[in-house]
């Protein structure tokens, strides 16, 4: 196993970017600014924060450090508990669809960057809250555009009247921290925020902004999250690793995993995973986002001793949270994802490393797995041979310091 921190009381270190909290990773600097000035009583469970890129959970001291036991025994492919949490999943699914059928739809408006107005598909059909998504909308414009962007980023002008901010999962704190810094202004719906290209729109949109991964920071890292659930099920498919958290990063992505205490990946775990990642992609599994209540969360997740803490720790009772599906990998998660896994087109396993849980070295320690993800296999090339040129860089600069 990797060496650890020697470090005690370690604390995941935060950077503040102009938008998101990043996570500080070996090697990964975020550039600094000035703290927003924010009021936490005002951010809370606004539908503008943009939670997506994970600073970790935060969590009160526990006297138990030591909390992954037995969950974690042995190497296991597909192990038996993926099979009862998909049972869990299809039981909660069913009461959410039995509350958005008392949804009422009714008629929305859509305004483009460029002013102009939409509120009918190519057919004529107008579009309705509940039901029209940022992809139906992009596809009046072209096809192209719809399969092309990541993510949507919507402005409200206001929400339908059964619209709630709680029932909906977005009241409360981030479970991963993953927020966007903002203003303290109190009018949610005057935020942007970063909308599943197929999730529903849920009140009239007085800007709809279409991001595509070349041409967009905040596109990248939402492609990349999806990454890291990719990367995710292909642990628990092969491994069955017990998850923990699965952050991007400003240049890729990783997931923690808890491997027991004589277990940790290594350089020829790198192929499989790979080879895992690609079948996943092959199936375009639909993200599917689902809120959940505390108790339905806890039931989700029986047996993984770490996300039990999270949400034991972090989500209030009678408040809701939100979890994301592709194939059978569900996660605690706020969103937003693409709208399948064939749009990662290349993937690479790039490194591993032993780390421990909440950065503290008296918890358990994890293991940790790197990856990069692009929509096209190019790129993927191009990011390599970028590497091979820093790498023979710094060599050259290492041996003229020598000599």
């Amino acid at each position: 196993m990797g060496k650890k921190d020697k470090s005690t009381k370690q604390e995941v270190s935060l950077n503040k970017t102009a938008k998101f909290a990043v996570l500080d990773a070996p090697g990964i600097s975020q550039p600094k600014v000035d703290a927003i000035a924010t009021k936490s009583k005002d951010k809370d469970g606004l539908q503008g924060r943009r939670a997506k890129v994970s600073a970790g959970p935060r969590m009160d001291d526990t006297t138990t450090k030591l909390i992954g036991g037995e969950s974690y025994e042995k190497r296991t492919a597909n192990p038996q508990w993926l099979e009862a949490r998909e049972e869990a999943y299809a039981k909660i699914s069913a009461r959410r669809e039995e509350e958005l059928g008392k949804k009422t739809p009714v008629a929305i408006k859509v305004v483009m960057p460029d002013g102009n107005v939409l509120d009918k598909s190519k057919d004529g059909e107008t579009f309705m809250a509940w039901k029209t998504s940022p992809y139906n909308v992009a596809c009046v414009i072209s096809q192209g555009l719809a399969d092309a962007s990541v993510v949507a980023r919507v402005t409200y002008e206001n929400y339908v009247s059964d619209y709630d901010l709680g029932e909906d999962g977005m009241e409360g704190e981030d479970l991963l921290a993953e927020a966007m810094e903002q203003d303290g202004d109190e009018n949610a719906a005057a935020k942007a925020v970063l909308w599943d290209m197929t999730r529903p729109l849920v009140g009239n949109v007085s800007k709809l902004e279409l991001l595509k991964f070349d041409s967009d920071s905040d596109a990248k890292t939402v492609f990349w999250h999806s990454s890291a659930h990719m990367l995710g099920e292909a642990l628990e498919h092969l491994y069955g690793c017990r998850l923990t958290i699965g952050p991007p990063l400003k240049g890729g992505f990783y997931y923690d995993s808890y491997m027991g205490t004589n277990d940790a990946f290594k350089e020829e775990d790198y192929g499989p995973v790979e080879k895992e990642v690609q079948k996943i992609t092959k199936k375009k599994q639909k993200f599917h986002r689902l809120v959940v209540t505390k108790e339905e969360a806890l039931e989700l997740f029986a047996g993984n001793p770490f996300k039990e803490q999270i949400i034991k720790t972090k989500i209030p009772d009678g408040t809701r949270t939100t979890v994301y599906k592709c194939g059978d990998l569900i996660d605690l998660c706020r969103g937003p994802h693409l709208p399948h896994t064939g749009r990662v087109k290349a993937f690479a396993a790039t490194r591993h490393s032993a780390t421990s849980w909440l950065g503290d070295t008296d918890n358990d320690s994890l293991q940790r797995m790197y990856g990069i993800s692009f929509p096209d296999k190019k790129m993927l090339k191009v990011w390599k041979e970028n590497q091979e040129k820093k790498w023979a860089m710094t060599n050259i600069y290492n041996w003229n310091l020598i000599i």
